[in-house]
């Protein structure tokens, strides 16, 4: 679009005020200070034609538009403006380059060895220049920008789009992957690990795969002692008719035969590589190594001290330690260094001695120095320096807060806590790393001081597996933890209860990340494992006369207001799966309580809770550089089926439930104001306003568009546009009356009762943190009494949800 209008909606279709904000958000480019009475690139398009799926089309085209030349990129940030200027979003194209015919070579150029590299043997590259002149009166009136911002230009825009269209062609395919290296022994390890190259028949052609398997031959044979082998040890050579064509020294019938191949791989292009083995111009290149003497220094300081130092020399394991102190025990260190003096070099081992040594808190940084050992030439002697970090470390926070689990009302409480921290970080002088918080605070309401709260927290996290029994074999398990926790608190909620939990649990934490390549593409992932085979939590509750009001008039929340014990386990498994400027993000979390100690009665009938409970989360996250799309999915279920009294459990207990409304969950709502389903058990009570809604089911969906707005003082702000849609339900109803008719879930009707919310907000980041301002809609609200199926029903510019968050919500 070459302008903006000013458009004026009205609320009694409200439909359109989504289309009318994209439409402001997207069409709107306003150009400023440009060179006067020269022309200016406005903007550049790039269209890209060819058989390929609509990913890989947009993947192939943000490639493109990466390859055009500086002076043809029309860079614009999204800005806002008051709207008697005639526009309030807009995209500000600031400093427009100036257009030169010369930069379009350069351009195509770049693409075609973009296209090229990617296995389009032919493609074709055409541009079209589009010259359009505003003048000053005609912008003015249509309100692109204000008399400040016209004060000195000139009185006209000569503006300048350019539309490349790209037909890429066929694609080559790989036919066939050849290996020809001249060391008998690096040939055998090359066709023993042939499986696992990326490299496979009738998979389109990429150089970037070419590089990546060449880098990955490097490695097999780093992993077998190959210490020296490199990169340009190897080159690749593919197929050779086109070469051929051109030999005067063929005969006519052989000329043929290569045209007809000719003319048949331009119908189905296909390449044959062969990567092969160069003279070798250092014999050191082709010696395998294994390790000489290791030496360890375990306590080097960042500045050295130019006095003479007493040290001590130990030797475990045949791993010399010189030490300046006694802060580590020795023993501990060899167990997590895996390169040892007689065996073979592995680059692996290497990778997992220095990934594991950065993972100790006890140090600030490591290295490991390679040399040539006066022993033997096959010999590679190492020498570890480690640099400590500051033992303790004692941290005072002061924060503020706006508290999202707050039970028993809607009053938004905004309070001010106290954090004290103390960590150390070589506990046992091991690396074991304590972190003890004390916290305390106060939510203020509409009584002044409505909360009290205090908290007390002990960690202890131990860098290796402590079991009694044996998970594999060295090494199986990377970046292991064993985590110990001990938390306790206290809230005073005034006029209603008094509520104190203690807990405690034991587990462990391992990771995995991977690393290959998809195409031009490198995938980094990194998967997650927790276990606490052992978590228990008491919680108790004193309540007041005002709350036991609450309780008696809705039965349904004393089932699930009540404290109790929880002794069970916790699993959860997480990846994190970077693709490009793709992201994935997948948790997987299982709990239960009572299991097996429920099945003693006086505790199945006493304080233990009996349940069990999961959720999934999935996000996706598009980075488009300055702007994101996010999509998110959460489901999540909890079964209770522990005996009460003479009967049975009917809902989780409410700190195990679930809830939605908040700022991280559902905008449009207050939090644990939506729900249950459709019913309006709770919409038409006296306690209406009263935030006690749990359930045991909860289903989710956000969509969110992130941009940013500009940078003022270093700080950046950013805004986004959102949809959350929603609900949670019961396994079955709250009462038998018929207001509580539409709480339980079933199939045939959930999808129904969804809630659905959208809205805008503005976001202050600064870096370390992000401060949230959200404000929502409700765009339908299934349990309103009034017209519960009608969309944008009465909506107004003041019945939206403003909602105040510390970060993302997801």
């Amino acid at each position: 679009m070459s302008y903006c209008r000013q458009v004026t909606a009205s609320l009694i279709s409200p439909a359109i005020v989504p289309a009318i904000l994209f439409f402001a958000l997207f069409s709107c480019r306003v150009p400023e200070d440009f060179q006067q009475r020269k022309p200016f690139v406005f903007k550049t398009n790039i269209k890209v034609e060819g058989k390929m799926k609509n990913d890989q089309r947009q993947d192939l085209e943000l490639r493109l538009e990466s390859q055009l030349d500086d002076s043809l990129q029309a860079k614009t940030i999204t800005a806002f403006d008051w709207p008697w200027h005639g526009h309030v979003i807009y995209k500000k194209l600031s400093h427009p380059p100036v257009f030169d015919s010369l930069n379009l070579g350069r351009s195509i150029a770049f693409m075609n060895a973009l296209l090229n590299s990617n296995g389009y043997y032919s493609p074709v590259v055409q541009d079209t220049v589009k010259f359009k002149i505003l003048h000053k009166g005609k912008l003015y009136s249509r309100g692109l920008l204000t008399k400040k911002k016209l004060r000195g230009q000139s009185k006209e825009e000569q503006r300048v789009t350019i539309d490349f269209l790209v037909k890429t062609g066929k694609q080559l395919i790989f036919d066939s992957v050849g290996y020809d290296l001249k060391s008998p022994d690096l040939q055998k390890l090359t066709l023993d690990s042939r499986s696992q190259s990326a490299i496979k028949k009738g998979k389109p052609y990429s150089r970037q795969l070419l590089v990546t398997e060449i880098a990955r031959l490097v490695d097999t044979f780093r992993n077998h002692g190959y210490f020296r082998f490199t990169k340009d040890d190897l080159y690749v050579e593919h197929d050779t008719v086109f070469a051929a064509l051109i030999d005067p020294s063929l005969d006519p019938l052989e000329q043929a035969e290569l045209l007809e191949k000719l003319r048949l791989k331009k119908e189905n292009p296909t390449i044959n590589v062969t990567i092969k083995q160069r003279d070798a111009r250092d014999s050191s290149h082709l010696k395998k190594y294994y390790i000489g003497n290791v030496t360890v220094f375990p306590d080097l300081p960042i500045v050295e001290d130019t006095a003479l130092v007493k040290t001590d020399t130990a030797v475990i394991r045949n791993i010399k330690f010189i030490s300046r102190t006694q802060k580590f025990k020795l023993p501990f260190l060899v167990n997590n260094i895996f390169l040892r003096p007689g065996r073979l070099y592995k680059q692996d081992n290497y990778y997992r001695t220095s990934n594991r040594l950065s993972q100790f808190s006890a140090w600030q940084y490591n290295n490991v120095d390679f040399q040539n050992s006066p022993l033997a030439d096959s010999l590679l002697d190492i020498t570890l320096r480690m640099y400590p970090a500051k033992k303790q470390n004692l941290t005072v926070d002061l924060e503020a807060s706006r508290n999202t689990n707050d039970i028993v009302t809607t009053t938004n409480l905004f309070g001010t806590g106290l954090n004290f921290g103390l960590q150390n970080r070589n506990v046992y002088k091991q690396s074991v790393q304590t972190n003890t918080n004390l916290r305390g605070g106060v939510e203020l309401g509409s009584n002044f001081i409505q909360t009290t709260l205090a908290s007390l927290s002990h960690t202890i996290t131990i860098p290796r597996i402590i079991s009694p029994v044996t998970f594999g074999k060295e090494g199986r398990f990377r970046a292991a933890q064993t985590l110990i926790n001990v938390n306790v608190s206290y809230t005073d909620r005034r006029a209603f209860y008094i509520l104190r939990s203690i807990n405690g649990s034991f587990g462990w934490q391992w990771s995995r990340s991977l690393q290959h390549a998809e195409g031009e593409l490198n995938v980094n992932s990194t998967r997650t494992f927790l276990w606490k085979p052992l978590n228990v939590e008491y919680t108790t509750e004193s309540p007041t006369d005002s709350l036991n009001k609450i309780l008696k008039a809705n039965p349904s929340l004393k089932l699930a207001f009540r404290p109790g014990l929880v002794i069970g386990e916790q699993l959860a498994y997480n990846s994190v799966r970077n693709k490009g400027n793709k992201s994935n993000y997948f948790l997987a979390g299982l709990e239960w309580s009572g299991a097996l100690l429920g099945f003693i009665r006086p505790l199945d009938e006493g304080p233990l809770f009996r349940y069990v409970k999961g959720e999934l989360e999935f996000r996706h996250n598009i980075d488009y550089g300055k702007n994101q799309l996010v999509f998110r999915a959460y489901g999540g279920a909890g079964l209770a089926y522990g005996r009460e009294n003479n009967g049975y459990e009917q809902t989780l207990p409410f700190f195990k439930a679930y809830f939605a409304g908040g700022p991280n969950s559902m905008r449009a709502w207050q939090v644990r104001q939506l729900g249950l389903g459709s019913s309006r058990f709770y919409s038409d009570t006296p306690y209406a306003n009263v935030d006690l809604r749990f359930g045991d089911i909860k289903l989710e969906g956000n969509v969110e568009y992130r941009f940013l707005l500009g940078t003022l003082f270093g700080i950046k702000f950013r805004s986004a546009i959102f949809t959350d849609i929603g609900n949670i339900w019961n396994w079955k109803p709250i009462d038998t009356s018929a207001l509580a008719k539409g709480s339980d879930f079933q199939l045939n009707r959930f999808y129904k009762e969804f809630a659905i919310g959208a809205g805008t907000g503005l976001r202050v980041d600064f870096n370390y943190f992000l401060i949230r301002l959200d404000w929502a809609y409700k765009i339908r609200d299934p349990q309103r009494i009034e017209n519960p199926d009608q969309w944008f029903y009465k909506l107004s510019p003041g019945s939206g949800q403003l909602q105040l968050g510390i970060n993302y919500p997801f």
